[in-house]
């Protein structure tokens, strides 16, 4: 059991902190640059919430082998019909969009 809040928690918050408290009161240069500073929080902390999907994805694709053997295939095209090869990559890229860009969760 986790008393303290997670890092990813503590990000957001302070994103929220950010935006509501500093944001208002700024125009300009500093205005952009804080919700720069912002959007990078966010994206951290969405990084940290994914990290373990991210991992899980990762270890079906390479499936033990190294990385290097998994790019080897790909080029050779021994992996070009592997549709579970092509489900993780997907899930993979849904994963790194939803840190990215994140349209369905309030940025």
């Amino acid at each position: 059991m986790q008393d303290e809040p997670s890092g990813a928690a503590l990000l957001d918050a302070a994103r929220r902190s950010l935006i509501e408290e500093v944001v208002p009161g700024l125009t300009g240069r500093p205005r952009y640059v804080a919700l720069m500073v912002a959007n990078a929080i966010g994206i951290a902390a969405r990084e940290i919430t994914e990290a373990d999907r991210l991992r899980a994805v990762g270890a079906d694709v390479l499936a033990g082998a190294p990385v290097e053997a998994l790019v080897a295939a790909i080029r050779a095209g021994a992996r070009d019909a592997d549709p579970d090869l092509h489900a993780a990559l997907e899930a993979a890229a849904a994963v790194a969009a939803q840190v990215w860009k994140p349209s369905s969760r309030g940025g």
